[in-house]
């Protein structure tokens, strides 16, 4: 059965473009770009970046090579190594913006997020990729401990990420619940924290508190809480999205593993048949030795009564009176 294979992640420098993908359409790469490009660790204008996809095909039923597969395997540890600086920079935007929301900031964040996302699938892709390889060379430990290595970073970067937004998240939230507080601030400690935990999108509650405080400070706060609305959304897009890709990583580990788990099967059957075919044909050359045995006694046995009989007649005749 032929496999379409993503290409190669190749080493940073090189082209390289990514599959179609559920991120394809995301962000500041617009709706209509449904082939989006892998975007390199170097910020590179979105307007100049090609739509081609690059794709190869397996040759056959037959597994990579070691070099074609080692030479994937380091450059899927390349783009997850990107992804960790694409994490470390996300940090230090949520942590700019909090101190001083603007424009340019989500901008640079969404842009981020958008080659991330697009990273990210080209990964899962890869790892896809190079675990039906391995399920067609089940015996090679080294594909698989090379698959279940790349598997645990690349694991480990999205938990990062995972942490990385819930904790820009939490501490956004309980800014927003400060900022009701100087609105409002005569409202309970249950209040302040409804309302750091509503749907942020929803300005009743603070349009409801501007009615006693018309003061710039609030609206300026109201303002505040409608731009990064947005934000709060995005990251929400993010870990769900995030959610699913781990489900996916799991299902395909769970799959690989059954399919290798009945070739293992399938070979200690093999191996258990030749066993009892090996026996069961040293029990037929022995019983042939035994028959050969048997027939030759047999004939010996005939052949000596022969000789018996023939000696008695010679004697009868010779002896018998004339």
């Amino acid at each position: 059965q032929q496999l379409n294979s993503p290409a190669p992640l190749q080493r940073h420098g090189e082209l390289n473009y990514s599959q179609p993908s559920q991120y394809s359409q995301a962000g500041a790469l617009g709706p209509s770009n449904t082939n989006a490009p892998n975007i390199s660790h170097t910020d590179v204008p979105m307007s100049s970046l090609p739509t081609q996809v690059n794709t190869m095909e397996a040759h056959g039923s037959q597994p990579l090579s070691r070099d074609d597969f080692f030479a994937r395997i380091e450059g899927a540890k390349e783009r997850i190594g990107q992804l960790n600086s694409d994490i470390q920079a996300i940090a230090s935007i949520h942590q700019r913006m909090l101190s001083s929301p603007d424009n340019c900031s989500s901008a640079e964040l969404e842009a981020i997020v958008t080659r991330m996302q697009i990273r990210n699938t080209q990964i899962k892709d890869e790892i896809k990729f190079l675990e039906r390889d391995t399920m067609r060379d089940p015996n090679n430990r080294t594909k698989r401990s090379q698959i279940e290595m790349i598997k645990r970073i690349f694991k480990s970067q999205l938990e990062d990420l995972q942490k990385e937004d819930a904790d820009y998240s939490k501490r956004y939230r309980e800014a927003i619940g400060r900022q009701y507080r100087i609105i409002n601030p005569d409202a309970t400690d249950a209040k302040v924290e409804e309302v750091a935990n509503s749907d942020l999108g929803d300005e009743g509650i603070f349009t409801q508190a501007l009615k006693y405080n018309r003061s710039g400070q609030a609206a300026s706060v109201l303002g505040a809480v409608h731009a990064r609305h947005n934000d709060i959304q995005r990251i929400e897009k993010t870990m769900s999205e995030l959610a699913l890709l781990f489900t996916q990583l799991n299902e395909q580990t769970t799959y690989q593993d059954l399919l290798i788990a009945e070739a293992e099967v399938q070979t200690v059957q093999v191996e258990g048949d030749s066993k009892e075919a090996n026996r069961q044909l040293g029990k037929a050359i022995k019983s042939a030795k035994r028959a050969r045995r048997r027939k030759w006694c047999i004939l010996l046995t005939i052949f000596t009564i022969l000789c018996v009989i023939a000696l008695i007649l010679g004697l009868y005749f010779k002896l018998k009176p004339k």
